[in-house]
Parts: C-alpha cells; sequence; structure tokens
C-alpha cells in the first residue's frame, strides 16, 4: 500500500522548523505594523528582504529534509509491515 506523502512520522519530525519560521513570521508582522526605526524605505526594504529569504531557505530546506526522509529506505514503513 502507498504512503501518504507527509505522514505523521514525517511531519514530527520536520516540526522543529515550525518555531523559528514562527518566531520569522512574528517579526515580519511586528515589523510591518510597528517599525520603531521608522520609516526608510532602503532600510525597511533591506529589513524585510532578509527575514523573507531566510524563511524562504527555512521553507525550502525543510521541503527538501522531508524529501529526503520520505525517499530514504531505512526511514521507509509500508502500512503492511508490522
Amino acid at each position: 500500500m502507498s504512503r501518504r506523502a507527509f505522514d505523521a512520522e514525517v511531519t514530527l519530525d520536520l516540526a522543529v522548523n515550525l518555531l523559528p519560521f514562527l518566531i520569522m513570521a512574528f517579526f515580519v508582522g511586528v515589523f510591518a505594523v510597528f517599525n520603531p526605526w521608522g520609516v526608510d524605505p532602503l532600510q525597511s526594504a533591506l529589513q524585510f528582504s532578509i527575514l523573507f529569504a531566510t524563511m524562504g531557505a527555512l521553507a525550502v530546506a525543510t521541503y527538501l529534509a522531508a524529501r529526503a526522509i520520505e525517499t530514504d529506505d531505512r526511514t521507509r514503513h509500508d502500512a503492511g509491515d508490522s
């Protein structure tokens, strides 16, 4: 029987990346609503681009790790195996 992509076991393995992602998303929201250094287009563009690039890199790394875990024979447990 075929295994669903990103089942509960893989999701738990990759959940450790959720906390840093949520922290970065929190700071994007805070800096979008309340900017303690004022509004400077260059500074704001750099600030948001660094946060979004880091969030994107984390999302890509998490996805690639999940695919690697899914395709590794050592971590594959089919539903028929006990």
